[in-house]
């Protein structure tokens, strides 16, 4: 239980910050106008940039760790899950649909043209592709994180598991 509250205390945290860097963003000088005076360019963007760096960081860590952990305490467990629920059915489940989100990303986001900018950087094709990729990969993976929440917290999965006596 003390791993559980830890959990929550970490996932509220992270949400806290989340919402309050949000809230700067749009709420200070996001009217900003860049050099051209058409696009705008907020004053906090980078705090939103170093915002999802860090978070990609620590969900890095936390998945490295999460598979080394799980690796080390089911070694030699071949016995029944006591949730009912197939860890190894579901992280086979998590990794086909990253390959196919990005498959579909990548296809989706083919035959894109190089993007120039107003100072005149331009962004090769091939790299405008690869965000695409990555943006329709989120944007589906998000969708299946969503769904796999209300399915959790509905008890579902958990019930079925559990013998009816």
């Amino acid at each position: 239980m003390k791993l559980e509250k830890l959990s929550k205390t970490a996932l509220y945290t992270c949400i806290g910050i989340g919402v309050v860097c949000f809230a700067l963003f749009f709420l200070v000088d996001y009217s900003n106008m860049d050099f051209d005076g058409v696009h705008v360019s907020p004053a906090l963007t980078d705090l939103i940039l170093i915002l999802m760096y860090a978070l990609f960081v620590v969900t890095a860590g936390l998945t490295i760790w999460s598979l080394i952990r799980g690796g080390m305490v089911n070694s030699g467990n071949n016995g029944p899950s006591p949730t009912g629920i197939a860890g190894g059915k579901v992280a086979l489940c998590t990794w086909g649909a990253v390959i196919v989100a990005l498959v579909i990303g990548l296809v989706a986001g083919m035959g894109e043209e190089p993007y120039t900018t107003n100072s005149g950087v331009t962004t090769s094709a091939g790299m405008v592709t690869v965000v695409d990729m990555w943006l329709w990969a989120i944007y589906i993976l998000a969708i299946v994180a969503i769904i796999a929440v209300v399915v959790s917290m509905s008890g579902y999965l958990t019930k079925s598991a559990t013998p009816k006596e």
